[in-house]
């Protein structure tokens, strides 16, 4: 419903009264009785005392007339036909609000796209009656995935429940209203949220839990022999006498095991970014440098986020260099009192030959999870319009992940996971030279819960993929966007109004995501021009009207700080010609 852009008409605030009787309102419909008195509950907090309630008269795509309330400029509930149904935002904050219905995280594509959820796509834990519980046709239900209990969209039933269960597996089961990601969700740019990790519902066996076509079967005669013989083995090291040497060594096998599945420490990571800092810089490093100028512009930016020198042993930066020093990484010189610099660096140490260094820096990563970000602006001036792939980091991945400081339900893509195996792979020096193959650890076999010794990179990626929880993320636009199979082509005119006025139109703009009111602001403040938003008759969409010829200042903004390729881009030619100066 909200697949498309809509047009808003009105943007009120509620008074007081109307935000009781709207609060009264919700909790009769969901059955929320006995939490109307209570401010701290989840949806209480939505109507709160603070709380900027606001009615927003809007009309879709096909001209329907829609109410969106908003908290805080944040959309939480829409009415339609006269009925309230919640927005992810409010599902997210109170989950079991509305029965949800649970499906495959690979049928959210399909629905962002204006898909009504069918039956062969509901997941349900069992097959009778029962399963499909006690609604009726047209109740509001929230739609979830197998790998996380958070909604990623709101709907109505198309059937009952007895009517859904005698379909036979075929039809339509929830009609979408609306969708993780649709305009309704990125109503205001500056309060969007990615979905939250709320739990799997259900585990789904994947195409790596059954075994492929035509391999070996396993006898189940030896299976049973090898338990058997593990039992004998596990009961005779239990009966054998308890010798003093034999206790010691367990204990300290025990230390050791237990010292191993703890995380790095503080001096280990301060340790591993200078390491890191010689492997990729040493060589472009020009010295003497002071050590004041050395740590920051090299050291630092290779630190984990959240780890401080004052957290560590050392305390101090000057201590850290004199430690390393004594080791041998590098030499330092005390020219006066307090000042110190590096003299030289040993390349050579075994120390830094079998460090292995990180590829991916904290800049580009976080390049690739904000997208272009502009020099003036903090904030990304695209709209998040292009939906991603995204998995997080659950329980079973939380010891193969601790290695990169990447905490326990962070979300990372397909590219980063890639390359978080790729150097973990490489600097623990697991490939077999001879073969290419990954020899597994006993971290990694606990992750991929599997007994093999030798697996590919892309089959081992592939497997930590699918141990990985399945979620989705929206993300701003990045390069050429197609729209019905040919390129999206912004276009700049230039036309001439009443009394010669020069004015310059820009069309096509929402194409690749562009907030127009920002850019409208943006414009209006770099070129000094008065903008308006103009309909154009026969064509979708608006045109965008700027007073004056500005077709080079709008051409260079569209390149540099929204990354729309020059090629994307027409009209260049209708720029104003700048006058040569003369000479002297």
């Amino acid at each position: 419903m909200f697949i498309k852009p809509f047009k808003i008409k009105s943007n009120i605030l509620v008074t007081g009264s109307e935000k009781k009787r709207l609060r009264q309102r919700v909790m009769a419909q969901f059955n929320r009785e006995d939490e109307e008195t209570a401010t701290s509950s989840p949806l209480g907090e939505l109507f709160g005392n603070r709380a900027k309630v606001c009615t927003v008269k809007i009309i879709t795509y096909h001209e329907d007339p829609v109410t969106v309330y908003t908290s805080d400029k944040r959309p939480i509930f829409f009415e339609l036909n006269g009925k309230l149904l919640p927005t992810v935002y409010t599902l997210w904050s109170c989950p079991d609000l509305v029965p949800a219905f649970t499906t495959h995280a690979t049928v959210l594509p399909k629905l962002a796209n204006g898909a009504d959820l069918m039956i062969p796509g509901v997941v349900k834990k069992g097959t009778n009656l029962a399963s499909w519980g006690r609604h009726q046709k047209d109740d509001v239900v929230a739609v979830n995935l197998t790998s996380n209990r958070a909604a990623v969209g709101v709907g109505l039933l198309a059937h009952s429940s007895n009517d859904l269960y005698m379909c036979g597996g075929h039809g339509v089961c929830v009609r979408m209203m609306h969708v993780f990601g649709d305009k309704l969700w990125g109503m205001e740019p500056s309060v969007c949220q990615q979905v939250p990790l709320q739990g799997s519902v259900v585990s789904v066996p994947t195409a790596s839990d059954f075994p492929p076509l035509g391999s070996e079967k396993i006898d189940p005669v030896e299976v049973s022999v090898k338990q058997v013989a593990k039992t004998l083995e596990n009961t005779a090291l239990t009966d054998k006498p308890e010798q003093d040497s034999d206790g010691d060594g367990s204990d300290d096998e025990q230390q050791e095991s237990e010292e191993e599945e703890k995380p790095p420490s503080p001096d280990d990571l301060i340790k591993g970014a200078f390491l890191n800092a010689l492997k990729l810089h040493g060589k472009k490093i020009t010295l003497p440098l002071l050590t004041s100028t050395f740590y920051p512009q090299y050291v630092q930016p290779e630190i984990p986020e959240g780890i401080e020198m004052k957290k560590s042993s050392y305390k101090k930066v000057g201590t850290f260099f004199k430690q390393m020093a004594e080791e041998g990484l590098l030499e330092i010189k005390e020219e006066k009192k307090g000042i110190e610099k590096v003299t030289s660096l040993n390349l050579e140490h075994p120390d830094v030959l079998s460090f292995y260094p990180y590829k991916v820096s904290k800049a580009t990563a976080e390049q690739e999870v904000s997208g272009p970000v502009s020099s003036g602006t903090a904030s990304n001036p695209l709209l998040l319009t292009q939906m991603t792939a995204m998995y997080g980091v659950n329980e079973r991945t939380a010891k193969l992940f601790g290695c990169f400081n990447v905490a326990l339900g962070k979300t990372l893509d397909q590219t980063q996971v890639r390359n978080y195996m790729r150097d973990y792979v490489g600097r623990n020096k697991l490939i077999n030279p001879s073969t290419k193959l990954v020899t597994l650890d006993e971290t990694l076999k606990e992750t991929c819960g599997t007994g093999e010794e030798l697996v590919s990179l892309p089959d081992l990626t592939e497997t930590v993929l699918n141990c990985l929880t399945s979620t989705f993320e929206m993300r701003s636009q990045k390069g050429a966007v197609t729209k019905g199979g040919k390129r999206a082509i912004i276009h700049l005119t230039t036309a001439t109004r009443s009394g010669n006025k020069k004015v310059t139109l820009i069309s096509n703009l929402a194409d690749y995501g562009i907030n127009v009111n920002d850019f409208a602001k943006a414009v209006k403040l770099g070129a000094a021009a008065s903008t308006t938003m103009t309909e154009v008759p026969g064509s979708k969409g608006e045109q965008l009207m700027v007073q004056g010829n500005h077709i080079k200042f709008v051409f260079d903004l569209l390149t540099t700080t929204y990354q729309v390729p020059k090629a994307c881009i027409t009209g260049l030619e209708f720029a104003k010609e700048q006058k040569k100066k003369k000479k002297k």
